[in-house]
């Protein structure tokens, strides 16, 4: 980005990573806000799970946009020394992961159609799949044998959760 005058350079409002489909993941998580925001306004979901799936799918969609977990993850260890031990560096992406168990409870005993259900468990394995990745840096010295997951395969738990949702009848 060329800097205009007197403002200096400045970063651009996107992703910086320069992945093929970086914006993917973004924008699934931005279309399952919308989605489960049109199905409590329709009655699908209830009224309290719909609101916290449309917040907190809102919110992972902020984050994955512009990359906030990662510059925590990269740039802590500037605010605080706490944040040498990995389980601090990692905080938000296992906070994700435990908010996201009870969120998935939840939303699995909305959900009617054991189908649905299953789409939306094979989107959770997934999902613990990608924390795997995103945890590999930490992992790699102890466990070098682990093969490393295809980056398509990091966008699916996104587009599994959508088609649960998008199944989802009136009650």
């Amino acid at each position: 980005m060329v800097p205009r005058p007197g403002l200096g350079a400045r970063a651009p409002l996107r992703r910086s990573d320069n992945s093929p489909a970086s914006w993917l993941s973004s924008a699934l998580l931005l279309t399952l806000s919308i989605t489960a925001l049109r199905l409590t306004a329709e009655r699908c979901l209830p009224w309290g799970l719909g609101t916290w799936l449309v917040l907190a799918f809102g919110a992972l969609a902020l984050d994955e946009q512009f990359m906030l977990h990662e510059l925590r993850k990269f740039r802590c260890h500037e605010w605080t020394d706490a944040c040498g031990w990995g389980a601090v560096r990692e905080a938000p992406m296992l906070s994700v992961a435990v908010v996201g168990w009870f969120s998935l409870a939840w939303l699995h005993r909305a959900l009617s159609h054991r189908s649905t259900r299953a789409l939306l468990w094979v989107g959770f394995a997934v999902g613990l799949a990608e924390i795997g990745v995103d945890q590999w840096p930490e992992v790699q010295p102890h466990v070098d044998w682990l093969p490393e997951l295809p980056a398509l395969l990091t966008t699916l738990e996104e587009a599994l959760a959508l088609g649960a949702l998008l199944r989802q009848p009136k009650t």
